[in-house]
């Protein structure tokens, strides 16, 4: 023991100066902006990244030696595991997301590390029940792949809650070292299992082990940064279901935006077109590939969206805040309200420009993409249609953005709901009748981004009613 000791203080000791000039060297104004939107687009799709990336670079090594049939078994895992995580995650995240960030702001920080390992038992636990029904409903197996995708559908949501805690956090250094060190852990497992043992199975828990790093990374990051002895942890766990139950249109917007986004995919899964792996996962290939293709396309989107947040319209809330706690005059204070409004309209209107723009770019390179990917002329045509969906789903994605900063969280959980039930609806009824098209989700996000900007468009006008009566949580507590 005393010999590890040494060894890890020579370690320390060597590596305090190069970790003094990277914290210098970032803390340069240019690489700050940079260090913070390279952080909003992990927050925003980081554990995507994880999947798409690795599994790009496993499919392209793996398939030579095993075949294309257990390198699907693979990436079909990984797209279940990273489609029930953020279910339960993504709730649990946002809930836990903002009782922390609450905590941190009103100084209360001993309770951070006992809510953060509150949030991830619950959301881990219960993605693994997920899991496991899913396993018996489609009987995947063998019994190694079905024990492989319950274990990575845990670590997901851990990843997925452990990104909303430290984004809360602020933690945007730490959340890309950890983000990269999983990623490269899991590549590297992948490539050396590949070598000794390559099965299936061993390839679900190499991919996997790097996703655990980085939330055994995070973990570890928030206990040493907010040290606890967990004396009250039942007691956090228990507040931490009563926020939940007190949240629970957040809550169930939360899970409606999640499942709108997959609902035309569940369509083409259990339809005609759908076909079941050896491992006994149901999917569209011809309809997936395209449409993960499409999503990925709007990453820039969610990434400015959270610098934004983080930075105009935050610093333009609290100057509205700081005119009502001071007793300022009512016109002073809808003053402050018309420059929330400006400012919010013209980040919303500058984000939705950009991604305009990288649509139309997208939309132009379709044809190499569709020919680089070995796509259809099929799967070139719904690449397109896609592409002009996930655009008008991004501004859907905006304006309920700004719903939620104005607290209006039934709008949004109303606006996600129909947009559910939108793409749902229509998928059947246009699969039914044309067959296979991304036509359902670009008519759902066009009204669903009608209906959400009207939405906004109001609430962001009647902020100052909505924070003093309207949605004010304190006047309705029982």
């Amino acid at each position: 023991m005393a010999r590890f000791a040494r060894l890890h203080d020579r370690l320390h000791h060597r590596l305090r100066g190069p970790a003094a000039d990277a914290e210098w060297l970032l803390a340069d104004p240019l690489l700050a902006s940079v260090r913070r939107f390279g952080a909003a687009v992990i927050v925003a799709a980081g554990p995507w990244l994880v999947s798409v990336v690795a599994l790009a670079i496993i499919s392209v090594t793996m398939t030579p030696v095993m075949g294309l049939a257990a390198v699907e078994d693979l990436r079909l895992t990984v797209v279940y595991a990273f489609c029930i995580a953020p279910l339960i995650a993504g709730p649990v995240g946002a809930v836990a997301g903002r009782r922390i960030a609450a905590a941190v702001e009103a100084g209360n920080a001993a309770v951070v590390a006992e809510l953060f390992l509150a949030a991830a038992a619950l959301s881990g636990l219960a993605a693994q029940v997920i899991a496991l029904a899913v396993c018996l409903v489609l009987g995947i197996g063998p019994a190694g792949v079905a024990a492989g995708f319950v274990f990575l559908t845990a670590a997901a949501a851990l990843l997925w809650t452990s990104f909303a805690v430290l984004s809360a956090l602020h933690s945007y250094g730490f959340l890309i070292a950890a983000f990269t060190g999983g990623m490269v852990l899991s590549v590297a497992c992948a490539l050396l299992a590949a070598v000794h043992a390559p099965t299936t199975e061993v390839l679900i828990w190499s991919f996997a082990a790097g996703v655990a790093l980085c939330v055994a990374l995070s973990i570890r990051y928030v206990q040493r940064r907010f040290p606890s002895r967990y004396d009250r942890f039942a007691d956090t766990f228990g507040e931490l279901l009563r926020q939940i139950r007190a949240s629970a249109v957040l809550c169930a917007g939360v899970f409606f935006a999640i499942c709108g986004v997959w609902a035309d995919k569940w369509v083409f899964w259990f339809g005609p077109e759908g076909v079941r792996s050896a491992a006994g996962f149901l999917h569209s290939s011809s309809y997936d590939s395209v449409m993960f293709l499409a999503h990925l396309s709007v990453i820039p989107t969610y990434a400015a969206l959270l610098v934004f947040h983080d930075g105009d319209l935050v610093a333009v809330i609290e100057r509205f805040k700081a005119a009502i706690q001071a007793r300022s005059t009512y016109g002073l204070i809808r003053g402050r309200l018309a420059d929330l409004e400006s400012v919010a309209w013209s980040g919303i209107l500058t984000i939705a420009a950009v991604q305009a723009a990288v649509t139309v770019g997208i939309v132009l390179m379709s044809p190499l993409l569709a020919k680089s990917l070995d796509f259809s002329f099929g799967q070139f045509l719904m690449l397109r249609v896609g592409l002009i969906g996930v655009f008008f789903h991004s501004v859907m994605f905006l304006c309920c953005a700004l719903l939620l900063v104005a607290n209006r969280t039934r709008h949004y959980a109303i606006i996600q709901a129909a947009f559910l039930v939108l793409n749902l609806g229509i998928s059947l009824v246009l699969h039914a009748t044309i067959g296979m098209s991304a036509y359902a989700f670009l008519a759902s996000s066009v009204l669903g981004a009608a209906a959400a900007i009207y939405a906004a468009y109001k609430a962001l006008g009647a902020y100052d009613y909505d924070f003093f009566l309207g949605e004010n949580d304190s006047l309705y507590r029982e």
